[in-house]
């Protein structure tokens, strides 16, 4: 079968690393928002279709120790890194099989979430059929499940230009060679194209940039896999609802609100039928490429927008810290908070800034309801000078930092340390993936790409070194010439001081307890 007999991910490994999007922590708050009633996640079952190397589903399993997961990959190369990487982190509560997704039986039980990320879109159609069927065979009665896909309109120029490189490597099987003469062709077509400034010149150039600066086995298995097949969002929830799966919303923060002004909105409605049509338009707009959909069993009640009251249930975090930690929230003016993402926002709204100003306090830690809600009656008391709204007003407010993408919910209360104690640990995943150079898996399930320095600090984070051991490794570090003296550990840029192996020590701890690395 084309494109799908695993080899291509044998000989060159797919370098996927952890998708927050997809823990089910994730899953069953975007859920419960919905209307849904998910699983309990102490003891939650989890199958991952197309797990790779593991690196998604075992730090999962390690950060969920009561529930069972279970993945599935048909590249054996890659079932057997992931066991290694299993056995090393000690996440004993993980099944991992390297085999065909087809042959998902009865056997596997039933799963709370399922999660395929990343496949759906790279398999043939027959296969894409199969893996709706696993998915609506092998739900819970209230499980979620969680695809991303490929999407049209806004992969219509990537097919072309897809199309164009695959009829130039057609004859070539090397991996290598396939990506060099790729390449090579789409700069001669950019650089050579008649007249230089019309819109297919533009769009070559940007095409012959993307893949000369793509990592090789993103741009092997992304764009020069034998099947890589998109489909209209529409499409995708015909198909599900034809296996008794349907349409719960999308794995984001947001609603199409926030992208095109009302006017807009009340024309599309004048023409959309529901909110799949509605969903569909958005993707028009914005030229959509890329969707990750929740789905559930046919049949069960949703809310068709977030229901501020299931919040109740949720903990929060701050996505954004203010500019000036020290300031006054509720005085008068304005005031700028910058956080993850390149997230930014001014506000003189006392009521929000006195809400983040408190998250903050507890970051990386959270509020429960109960917390965040009394921050923004007390604040809008202090503002008003009278009585706090009701509760379904607060939560309302806290319902808009959310779709706003400056607060975080979330189920699990995690045990982040906010101080680095004495004998700093951090969990065996990131000291397994810092120890081998790759993205590191923070307890947000978040990947970083830690600094020099901080890859020589992270793995001796065991729990049973001293701040005073940590100093003398980055000295030895230091003394060997595996780091510079330099706040990164990169080589000094110029006229840049070197610093001692203490304040670097103490540095590179500091940086990762604000990443959310170090343990309670």
């Amino acid at each position: 079968m084309k494109g799908f007999a695993g080899t291509t991910y044998d000989e060159v490994p797919y370098l996927a690393a952890s998708f927050s999007n997809t823990h089910p922590e994730m899953l069953a708050v975007t859920a419960l928002l919905r209307g849904l009633d998910p699983p309990p996640l102490a003891n939650a079952r989890v199958l991952e279709l197309g797990c790779a190397r593991g690196a998604n589903l075992v730090p999962m399993a390690w950060s969920m120790p009561g529930a069972t997961f279970v993945g599935v990959d048909l590249s054996a190369r890659q079932i057997e890194e992931a066991r290694a990487m299993a056995e090393a982190v000690g996440a004993s509560n993980v099944a991992l099989h390297a085999m065909d997704l087809r042959d998902v039986g009865e056997s596997f039980g039933e799963f709370d979430f399922i999660v395929a990320h990343g496949l759906f879109s790279w398999v043939p159609p027959e296969v894409q059929e199969a893996l709706l069927e696993v998915c609506a065979r092998r739900l819970a009665p209230n499980g979620v499940v969680y695809i991303s896909y490929n999407t049209f309109p806004g992969w219509h120029v990537s097919v072309m230009f897809r199309d164009m490189m695959l009829y130039r490597i057609r004859k070539i099987a090397d991996p290598s060679e396939r990506l060099r003469e790729a390449r090579a062709f789409m700069r001669l077509l950019a650089d050579n194209v008649k007249p230089a400034d019309s819109v297919w010149a533009i769009l070559l150039k940007e095409h012959a940039d993307y893949v000369e600066q793509a990592n090789d086995w993103y741009l092997l298995h992304e764009d020069l896999e034998g099947e890589n097949n998109p489909v209209y969002f529409s499409e995708m929830i015909d198909r599900a609802a034809q296996h008794g799966l349907q349409y719960v919303t999308e794995e984001r923060r947001g609603t199409p609100d926030e992208i095109l002004p009302p006017d807009v909105w009340s024309a599309v409605d004048s023409f959309a039928t529901d909110r799949i049509e509605r969903e569909q338009y958005l993707d028009f707009f914005r030229n959509g490429p890329f969707r990750r959909s929740l789905f559930c069993r046919a049949g069960l009640p949703l809310a068709t927008a977030p229901v501020p009251e299931r919040l109740e249930r949720c903990r929060f975090r701050a996505r954004v810290r203010p500019v000036d930690a020290a300031a006054d929230p509720y005085a008068p003016g304005e005031e700028t908070f910058v956080g993850e993402e390149g997230l930014s926002l001014t506000t003189a709204d006392t009521r929000l800034r006195a809400l983040l100003h408190v998250l903050y306090d507890a970051w990386p830690g959270t509020l429960d309801h109960a917390a965040a809600t009394g921050v923004l009656a007390e604040a809008v008391r202090r503002s008003s000078g009278g009585e706090a709204p009701p509760t379904a007003v607060l939560g309302r407010m806290l319902l808009h930092a959310l779709v706003a993408r400056i607060v975080s919910s979330h189920l699990l209360d995690l045990p982040i340390a906010t101080a680095v104690p004495e004998k700093p640990a951090a969990t065996p995943v990131a000291r397994y993936q810092a120890s081998r150079g790759d993205l590191v898996t923070n307890l947000f399930h978040q990947p970083l790409n830690l600094l020099p320095l901080d890859r020589v600090v992270l793995p001796l984070l065991d729990g049973t070194r001293t701040k005073g051991d940590v100093e003398a490794a980055v000295a030895e570090a230091l003394g060997a010439g595996r780091i510079a003296p330099t706040d990164s550990g990169r080589a000094p840029a110029e006229n840049e001081a070197p610093k001692a192996a203490a304040d670097l020590a103490a540095l590179s701890l500091r940086r990762l307890a604000a990443s959310c690395y170090i343990l309670l």
